[in-house]
């Protein structure tokens, strides 16, 4: 049922959450979430790997930053992370990292491999907003309405988010075409 992971999947695994951490390193601070490249890896990460390494090293990713490296936005690290309002963009990288996994592979479209990474943003965005509105309205008392949140990320985050889902389905379609894409299992 399982499949064996082998030190090649290993090391794929592992770059992917090394290049996870780089591109939160760069931000552009906006409000409580800010702008980084996580996104395009978020979204590049499983169509190459597919969805089981990608979901490990998402959640490699998270349990680093968790434990207290600095590889969240910033460099921010540590526990305390889980009262951020942008922690629910992390977790719901999970999800996507399954969903864009399973609706991309080799043989794909790349109008067929955008949408699905369209998708996958979506799924990004209910999960992150979601948490954001539950922890500052339920858990920190900061009481900011929903609708304030839907506009900050759908006027201002969703633009610069379509094009990194456009950045993102180019590379792939660039990547898949080298051979030592061929070499890859995804799984």
């Amino acid at each position: 049922m399982f499949k064996k992971i082998t030190t090649k999947d290993l090391t794929q695994i592992a770059l992917s959450t090394t290049l996870l951490a780089v591109a939160s390193l760069v931000i552009i601070p906006i409000g409580l979430v800010p702008i980084t490249l996580q996104v395009v890896l978020f979204l590049l990460n499983p169509a190459i790997l597919g969805p089981a390494k990608s979901m490990m090293a998402i959640g490699l990713y998270m349990l680093a930053g968790l434990i207290g490296l600095p590889v969240f936005a910033g460099g921010a690290g540590g526990i305390g992370q889980l009262l951020s309002p942008s922690f629910g963009y992390i977790l719901g990288a999970i999800p996507v990292g399954w969903f864009v996994g399973k609706g991309i592979n080799r043989k794909t479209t790349n109008i067929h491999n955008g949408l699905v990474m369209m998708a996958g943003v979506l799924i990004l965005y209910t999960i992150g907003i979601a948490y954001q509105y539950a922890l500052l309205n339920g858990v920190l008392d900061t009481p900011v309405q929903l609708s304030a949140i839907l506009t900050t990320n759908l006027t201002i985050f969703l633009p610069i988010d379509t094009l990194k889902v456009l950045a993102a389905a180019v590379v792939y379609e660039r990547l898949k075409k080298l051979s030592f894409y061929k070499r890859i299992d995804r799984y």
